[in-house]
């Protein structure tokens, strides 16, 4: 998980600060898969974190939940391998990651998108 240390360590920040808002993954490298987003949101169900991935495909949506190991894993595989860009939305300011054609990672900082955090929603069931 070193490819993506200063983005892992932000979103622990966020976390530990109650600033996290939620984390995209944007811009497919293949668009004719279907799989065109993945959002993330926190969740907290009987005291624990968990992370519920919603992947938006063109014609259905699936929802998976995960621990914070989990995701950070799942998070990390699908920027090498399914998408060029996340955005980790904070109250603080929004990271973005662009992983280039040859896996190199850059980020940017800008200022935040969200003043508040979103909405407590129920997950999705399984």
């Amino acid at each position: 998980m070193s490819n993506f240390k200063h983005l892992f360590e932000t979103l622990q920040e966020s976390l530990t600060n109650l600033t996290f808002v939620k984390l995209t993954l944007s811009k497919p490298l293949r668009k004719n898969e279907g799989l065109l987003n993945v959002y993330m949101r926190l969740h907290i169900i009987e005291g624990k974190q968990v992370f519920e991935l919603k992947y938006r495909h063109a014609t259905e949506e699936k929802f998976k939940q995960f621990s914070f190991e989990e995701v950070l894993s799942e998070v990390e595989s699908l920027l090498l391998n399914k998408f060029r860009a996340a955005t980790l939305f904070t109250l603080n300011e929004d990271l973005l990651v662009m992983v280039s054609k040859k896996k190199a990672i850059s980020y940017r900082k800008n200022t935040p998108s969200f003043k508040n955090k979103l909405p407590e929603i129920p997950p999705q069931n399984l």
